[in-house]
């Protein structure tokens, strides 16, 4: 096991590395090849603390976005609808 040496924020404990992994992330310039680590607390009730707020976490920000979602939806039919309204109206005159 490989550990931090910065403490945990929430309870001071040490910290490890559970796992790593490389992804790949094209950018403009080519391909750039990133090392991502997941960093766990060793003390199993802070972080099951922290799952269980993350997780909450991860609900509210999915319904902010299924709500943007909805609004962008709501604003493009509108905006289309604005449109073809002019268009009716200058094709009358």
């Amino acid at each position: 096991m490989t550990y931090i040496d910065q403490p945990c924020e929430r309870c001071g404990s040490k910290k490890r590395i559970s796992k790593t992994w490389t992804e790949k992330l094209e950018t403009m310039r080519g391909v750039s090849i990133l090392e991502i680590s997941q960093i766990i607390c060793t003390n199993e009730a802070c972080q099951d603390l922290f799952d269980r707020n993350r997780a909450e976490e991860l609900v509210k920000i999915n319904e902010r976005k299924l709500a943007k979602e909805e609004q962008d939806k709501i604003r493009r039919e509108n905006v289309a609808r604005s449109i073809n309204e002019r268009k009716k109206a200058k094709s009358a005159y």
